[in-house]
């Protein structure tokens, strides 16, 4: 009998190294997140209770949603030995599509290290793991973040009113979607890390 396919593998770039996110990444990324600018156009606020963060961290160490539809999957990305930020994915198997998204501390804007690991991620989601269409969900107001979807080849399909309500306001919210024939003709080939493993 043949070993499950690692759903979750470590994956590099010529620049980055994304972990697998387990629970002993807590401490560092409690010091990687402190920044509120991280959590300006998201919802929750920056981590500070590290053992909080490693009980839930353990608790998506399953990969996958209670009822198995759904897999939870989070990479902690590093230039080094710096903790830069996360990339993460919610694939829904049946129709081979992933919500992903990214948090980043401030250190690391500007550089393209989140257009680079995201990059890597949607590139094993698709070889990997066979997902063909990737969305995303971002607040109006995160000018810096469509910016970088739409380098990545995302397109906005739907604008949602009052999407969410967190730090005293309403946020709408633009959907953007990618497919991954899209992604691939228009991405250059990286080196991945993984094994190839179709679900």
């Amino acid at each position: 009998m043949s070993a499950p396919p690692d759903i979750n593998p470590p994956l590099s770039t010529p620049r980055l190294r994304l972990e697998p996110q387990v629970a002993a990444h807590a401490p560092v990324m409690v010091a990687a997140l402190a920044d509120p600018r991280s959590y300006l156009y998201i919802p929750g606020k920056p981590p500070t209770d590290t053992e909080a963060l490693r009980r839930r961290f353990a608790h998506q160490e399953s990969r996958r949603s209670p009822d198995g539809a759904n897999l939870w999957l989070n990479w902690i990305v590093y230039s080094g030995q710096t903790a830069l930020g996360t990339v993460q994915a919610t694939v829904e198997l049946a129709e081979r599509t992933a919500a992903v998204a990214y948090v980043f501390g401030p250190g690391a804007w500007g550089q393209g290290y989140a257009s680079e690991s995201m990059r890597a991620m949607l590139s094993f989601l698709h070889a990997g793991l066979g997902v063909e269409t990737f969305v995303a969900h971002l607040d109006t107001r995160n000018a810096a973040s469509r910016r970088l979807v739409e380098r990545l080849g995302f397109v906005q399909t739907d604008l949602i009113l009052g999407a969410d309500r967190f730090k005293g306001s309403f946020s709408d919210e633009y959907v953007y979607s990618l497919s991954a024939a899209a992604f691939s003709a228009s991405s250059p080939t990286l080196p991945l890390d993984f094994p190839p493993a179709g679900l």
